[in-house]
């Protein structure tokens, strides 16, 4: 958002304050829609063209068979309850269509994020069963118990409004990108391979066994982290005060989904401990930290000194008040 404060100059002292970008509260709603609008339609064609594959068809399953007494047990109760968290995605669903039943934009993207993420608790599934982790009986045993349970938004803070159900993805994403990253770091070390890929997988275009789906899962979820990042700023710009008053809300008591309800809870914990995947000071240097970066804020200090301040960044301006300039978020 642009303001341009009046020159304290004697001849300019009665000059309006100019505002480039809309201002009333309906303008900035319709100029955020069509913003949204827009990184729906980039975020549809690059999944289609960029992301299309399919777990059941496109993924190295004998390589997993050979491969798969490789896994350490650690690894395999890792992607175990990866596979619980992704099999919640029709909650995920069908909470969100509801909230974004009046946004045709929204509720289009929501369906299109829903189909993507739907193949990933099946690219976990399949990589249990043909590593010979789990057997089809233990599997189906799982995910009947998941079915069992039912996510909701309001388990989370922050989330009970398209806003904050933006925000937490955002978070949620990135959180979800940087352990399965990991873990295809795990699978690689334990397959006896380098971490980047070797000249033979990308000579062919895709990598061995588990960690090729641990690739493509991992490059849906960056894609869709990206998307969410790329809303929040655009909310930023066009309703300040609300969108930092939403990060607040959201930061402060972020938690991974389903957590409580997934079935090897317990288990899955203790795997995380283990193996160091994931604790509060990793979470902010690798989730928090670089997302506020991403919005404009150096540091956690940053953002605290700033947010504050937004309640004096309103929404709704009055025109009759002398406003300062406003400061620019960073790209």
């Amino acid at each position: 958002m642009s303001l341009t404060a009046p020159s304290s100059t004697p001849s300019l002292a009665s000059s309006p304050v100019i505002i480039t970008d809309p201002w009333t509260p309906e303008a900035r709603q319709h100029a955020l829609n069509q913003a949204v609008q827009d990184h729906c339609v980039a975020y549809f064609g690059r999944s289609l063209k960029q992301r299309n594959w399919s777990p059941w068809h496109d993924l190295p399953l004998e390589e997993m068979r050979e491969r798969g007494h490789q896994l350490s047990e650690d690894t395999r109760t890792l992607i175990e309850g990866f596979m619980g968290v992704e099999e919640y995605v029709g909650d995920y669903v069908q909470d969100g269509l509801e909230m974004f039943r009046e946004n045709r934009s929204r509720r289009n993207m929501h369906l299109q994020w829903g189909a993507e993420e739907a193949k990933h608790g099946v690219a976990w599934e399949l990589v249990l069963q043909h590593s010979q982790a789990r057997t089809e009986a233990q599997i189906e045993t799982y995910l009947d118990k998941v079915r069992a349970s039912r996510w909701r938004p309001a388990q989370h803070h922050g989330i009970n409004s398209p806003l904050g159900t933006t925000v937490y993805a955002m978070a949620q994403e990135r959180t979800t990108f940087f352990h399965y990253q990991e873990v295809r770091a795990r699978v690689r070390h334990e397959y006896g391979l380098p971490l980047a890929p070797t000249p033979e997988e990308r000579q062919r275009g895709y990598e061995i066994g588990a960690s090729e789906a641990c690739r493509v899962v991992s490059r849906d979820e960056l894609a869709h982290h990206s998307l969410f990042l790329q809303i929040v700023r655009s909310a930023l710009h066009y309703l300040p005060s609300l969108t930092y008053e939403t990060l607040t809300q959201v930061f402060s008591r972020f938690e991974m989904p389903a957590m409580r309800f997934i079935p090897n809870g317990r288990a899955y914990l203790r795997a995380v401990r283990r193996t160091n995947l994931y604790s509060a000071d990793i979470h902010k240097e690798k989730v928090h930290d670089p997302l506020l970066k991403s919005l404009g804020w150096d540091s956690q200090e940053a953002f605290e000194q700033f947010v504050p301040n937004a309640h004096g960044l309103s929404d709704h301006l009055d025109l009759n008040a002398t406003q300062p300039p406003l400061e620019p978020l960073a790209p």
